[in-house]
């Protein structure tokens, strides 16, 4: 079984890269005493299972899960008839749960009760031979908790609404604007265009690298108001910064970046 181990980023997190790359495969999410699975078909979560229970009940559970642990295995596909089928377009399905926890939110704030959030249809893959399933409701549920830290941390996911998210990564990257010129390929340029950019060969990284000394997931590109740090992922090549082995820290523009055996340039995109 190819699998890929994720420990990176939140489930949010995790199901809208999915979505956004098209990717087909069974998602397992585990913790110490809880597990489900969830199956992607070109970017659509098409089923959900946590033991005897399944449906959109499952990613509601999921969600609110902490310190969770991951396994990715592609083109695996539910036993037909074994699971409910769902068609979730996971960016309106996310959406509508942050609503949800924002209204929990207010509702806590004020002492009442929460007030209904805009309700999202999740549309429904009848199962073969079946007329066309009723359109079911997403609705409200309660919010992981966060976990923030003012120090830097790459491996603690955000837990912050996807409203609050854009604005930052918007201003960090309009701050920055950097790319990793190529120095084996001339010409060639990676612009940096999320504040967490995980970099590997595995097709689910944000900047994908086809090279046999590039790791699964190499390394971690966060922006911060300092500027970019490098987090290098316990790779057998590893990350250097001009020749110096890098476990994690800041690189500046100028530097030469080594990654596997490829080297790169950081510059002003």
């Amino acid at each position: 079984m190819d699998s890929t181990i994720f420990h990176l980023f939140g489930v949010d997190e995790i199901f809208e890269r999915f979505a956004r790359r098209r990717m087909t495969g069974c998602f397992h999410i585990y913790t110490a005493n809880e597990s489900a699975n969830v199956f992607f078909k070109d970017g659509f979560i098409v089923a959900a299972s946590q033991g005897p229970t399944d449906g959109e009940q499952v990613l509601k559970q999921v969600l609110e899960w902490n310190t969770v642990h991951y396994l990715w295995q592609p083109n695996a596909a539910p036993t037909q008839g074994s699971l409910k089928p769902l068609k979730i377009v996971v960016p309106e399905f996310l959406a509508h749960w942050q609503a949800s926890a924002r209204c929990e939110k207010v509702a806590a704030v004020a002492g009442g009760a929460p007030p209904t959030p805009p309700s999202t249809p999740v549309i429904m893959i009848p199962a073969k031979g079946q007329s066309t399933g009723p359109l079911v409701q997403v609705t409200s549920t309660r919010p992981r908790a966060a976990d923030l830290d003012s120090s830097l941390t790459a491996t603690k996911p955000f837990a912050l609404t996807a409203e609050v998210r854009a604005t930052q990564e918007e201003a960090l990257l309009t701050k920055h604007k950097l790319a990793l010129a190529s120095v084996d390929n001339p010409g060639t340029r990676m612009k940096i265009s999320r504040v967490s950019s995980l970099v590997g060969r595995n097709q689910a990284c944000d900047l994908t690298i086809s090279h046999t000394s590039i790791s699964r997931q190499h390394c971690l590109l966060q922006l911060t108001d300092r500027g970019l740090h490098v987090k290098d992922l316990d790779t057998t090549n590893g990350t250097r910064v001009n020749g110096i082995p890098l476990k994690e820290g800041y690189v500046s523009v100028g530097d030469k970046l080594t990654i596997g055996h490829l080297h790169f340039i950081l510059e002003k995109a």
